[in-house]
């Protein structure tokens, strides 16, 4: 079941918390009513006012006691009789959650704890299946057995359990999951908390085997201290940490320009514009020019007022530079007739190296504010011209007879 324990007004984010074996809603708290992992959270405002919190609940014991005597029972019982349920089956039980219970939401967080973990991690891996782009955006797993657990290999032996099968070292269960999630191109960001007092799941254990590179929070605790801190501890700053930080990412993903562009001669002193006045260019070419820039602006202030690094882009507008050196090398070549196809084949090569060469990471930066950060370039850089001719003598000259004008 799902449990909701706290509620935003607008149903955009939620963050789901799975508890391990043998856990249960009371994983989440502290027996001796302090804070608990979840109270620390929501303390933080912006996570508050931003993420919805649930917790996911399913059947795990132990042990069940003359299983045969209570299956005979139960035959007479009308009320649910709960079993152990392997990882894959728990997995299908979250599907439904989200799918149904949660179907308002558009970003999912799953936060899971022990087997929760990987309840999490079979979850996400067939929804990836089934979906190109999953609803869990976040992915972070609190002293999760990723390589399963020794102590499970032992008590495999001494019980008949279903879910100490799925967690024992190189099941079936954990095999597969592994060679799956190491293939998989399209997860989810992760993040992996290990403590390093744990006994139960092995410091190896408790990192996935990615093919990228991964994220890992090490912190002074066992098994069950990770999630029911008696202060505010380093998990705690991680997960408040990475919550805000996911809301700033979701902004500048978000980003968009709502303002339609009118030119009203706002440009038409600009470096760029005189650049393209100078070369002739057609007034089609010319007007978009204007808007790509006016675009490409509005994107990038809005990124600084975010708080994100500008100098990090450098290598962005390196690229763009080096396919507009290559379209003006054809031109000196006499491969392009003239400044307006010099310019349309520029814009046609950075339209075709969009999701290639010029792959970013803002989402917000598509083909038309690339047109911009090239003009932005032209407006800073003395070296960008549209005609074979031109350049800082040549351009000087112009802009004393157009300013006389």
């Amino acid at each position: 079941m799902i449990n909701f324990i706290h509620n935003t007004l607008e149903k955009k984010n939620l963050v789901i918390f799975i508890h391990g074996f043998t856990g249960s809603e009371e994983t989440w708290t502290n027996k001796d009513g302090s804070k608990s992992l979840i109270d620390y959270i929501i303390e933080d405002k912006a996570i508050f006012n931003n993420f919805s919190i649930a917790l996911f609940q399913y059947h795990t014991e132990l042990l069940n006691l003359f299983p045969k005597t209570k299956s005979i029972l139960n035959l007479f019982n009308k009320n649910k009789n709960p079993i152990n349920l392997p990882i894959n089956e728990l997995s299908k039980l979250l599907e439904s959650r989200i799918q149904y219970t949660c179907a308002d939401y558009e970003n999912i967080i799953l936060i899971g704890h022990s087997m929760g973990g990987l309840v999490a991690k079979r979850f996400i891996l067939d929804d990836l299946k089934k979906n190109t782009d999953s609803k869990v955006k976040l992915y972070i797993s609190l002293a999760t057995p990723h390589l399963g657990s020794i102590i499970a290999n032992f008590g495999k032996l001494l019980i008949n359990n279903v879910q100490t099968k799925d967690l024992s070292a190189l099941s079936e269960s954990i095999s597969s999951m592994n060679n799956e999630w190491v293939q998989n191109k399209n997860l989810p960001k992760r993040i992996y908390a290990q403590g390093l007092y744990d006994k139960i799941v092995a410091k190896e254990s408790s990192i996935a085997l990615d093919a990228d590179s991964q994220k890992v929070i090490y912190s002074d605790d066992d098994h069950f201290s990770i999630i029911v801190p008696t202060s505010r501890n380093v998990i705690v700053d991680a997960l408040i940490l990475e919550l805000n930080e996911f809301l700033k990412e979701q902004r500048v993903q978000e980003i968009q320009n709502h303002e339609p562009f009118t030119d009203s001669g706002q440009y038409d002193e600009e470096i760029f514009v005189l650049k393209l006045f100078m070369a002739d260019i057609h007034n089609t070419l010319l007007n978009n020019s204007k808007k790509a820039f006016f675009e490409a602006e509005y994107v990038i202030k809005k990124l600084y007022s975010l708080g994100e690094n500008i100098k990090l882009l450098a290598p962005l507008y390196d690229r763009i530079k080096e396919l507009y050196i290559i379209e003006f090398g054809k031109l000196l070549a006499g491969k392009h007739s003239n400044s307006d196809a010099l310019l349309t084949a520029v814009y046609e090569k950075i339209l075709e190296e969009d999701k290639k060469h010029l792959v970013t990471f803002y989402s917000s930066l598509q083909s038309l504010q690339k047109f911009g950060m090239m003009q932005q370039l032209a407006d800073k850089n003395e070296d960008i011209w549209w005609a074979k001719e031109h350049n800082i003598k040549t351009f000087e000259e112009f802009k004393t007879v157009y300013n006389k004008k």
